[in-house]
């Protein structure tokens, strides 16, 4: 099997155990510790509540992003049509999984290019890794990436521990910093970095400082787990020892939560996006009360697309953006500036990490 099979093998392995098996991490997200302060004389009617907002300058129905995680073989070409189509109906941004695969094959390039087809008048996020950026990704490939589907920011993903995990995997990080720092001043779109499943700590994002990103995706535990992922695929392979390691790091990294509040410390008005485990209306209500701007959801959408196309996705986004309305007005809102500044309660496992970590939460 040659290096561009086994690309196209494993996409469609993570595609799978995504849609078909429990890959989430057994950590939590900590949003649970977060509590809400309803309010029952309301000053609005219901139908007053906007929930509209804008994305590097281009205006979006709700601070929601369809996270990319796929993308480079048949089967994900056509979950990408279908998220993409739902992109354009909701009007929000979406997002594709890591195209190197598509710098290197006409055919795998077409399973992005569709993205930009089918959601022709919502922003579009590039997706290449932090390997290939430390590796020497040239300004020119990164620029076929964001044609690839017209994009309008540029995402490079940290997965620090799926590359140690994956038997394919390229931990290479050294020159990274270098690099993004390079590719950030030369492409012609924003540029963001989002994390995938591991979280951020502010001694990371720390390090950003002064290199130019756009934006940061925490994308913390608590959602799916690529050590979950990987530990199957080992299994697969008959690689015992590297599947009982990934289970060990099944709960690895900094929960969505927290991630916000470390982000946050360092960074305080960077477009933020909060993915890891966001499932429902209420979580993204949740988030951006927290500090991020955009909720990211990958997994629940691609799901309920691959077990009920386009219409399952409909009912799935419906359902979602409802619950954030509900919230919003339930708090005395009527849009994201009045969520922004509304009260909370932090309890449980969140306010031991904000007392310890000395972090603080905003309010507008």
């Amino acid at each position: 099997m040659n290096n561009e099979e086994l690309i196209f093998s494993r996409k469609d392995q993570h595609l799978i155990f995504a849609v078909k098996e429990k890959v989430e991490s057994t950590a939590t997200t900590m949003l649970e510790d977060v509590k809400f302060v309803h309010q029952t004389i309301l000053d609005y009617d219901f139908s007053e509540v906007d929930v509209s907002t804008h994305f590097f300058g281009h205006k979006v129905n709700a601070p929601l992003v369809i996270s990319g995680m796929t993308g480079g073989t048949p089967l994900s070409g056509k979950i990408n049509s279908m998220l993409a189509e739902l992109a354009e109906e909701f009007h929000i941004p979406i997002g594709v999984g890591s195209q190197r695969a598509g710098l290197k094959d006409p055919s795998a390039a077409d399973t992005f290019r569709v993205v930009k087809e089918k959601a022709p008048d919502v922003p579009r996020i590039a997706n290449i890794g932090a390997s290939q950026v430390s590796m020497g990704l040239s300004v020119g490939d990164a620029e076929k990436l964001i044609e690839m589907i017209d994009a309008d920011v540029l995402a490079v993903h940290l997965n620090p521990l799926q590359e140690v995990l994956q038997p394919e995997g390229e931990p290479v990080f050294r020159s990274f910093l270098a690099g993004l720092e390079k590719l950030v001043s030369s492409v012609s779109v924003p540029v963001i970095l989002k994390q995938t499943g591991e979280g951020f700590a502010r001694e990371s994002a720390r390090k950003l400082v002064g290199i130019g990103i756009k934006g940061i995706d925490v994308g913390g535990t608590g959602g799916t787990s690529f050590a979950v992922i990987e530990g199957m695929r080992a299994r697969l392979m008959g690689l015992d020892v590297l599947e009982e390691i990934a289970r060990d790091f099944a709960d690895w990294g900094v929960p969505t939560a927290a991630s916000i509040l470390e982000v946050r410390s360092v960074f305080p008005d960077i477009l933020l996006i909060a993915t890891g485990g966001v499932r429902n209306g209420v979580e993204v209500a949740k988030v951006i009360r927290l500090g991020a701007d955009f909720a990211g959801m990958a997994l629940p959408v691609i799901r309920s697309v691959y077990h009920g196309g386009v219409p399952g996705g409909r009912r799935f986004l419906d359902k979602t953006l409802k619950e954030l309305r509900i919230a919003v007005y339930l708090v005395g809102g009527k849009d994201l500036k009045d969520l922004k500044k509304a009260p909370i309660i932090v309890t449980g496992k969140l306010k031991d990490w904000i007392i310890q970590r000395e972090l603080i939460i905003r309010s507008e």
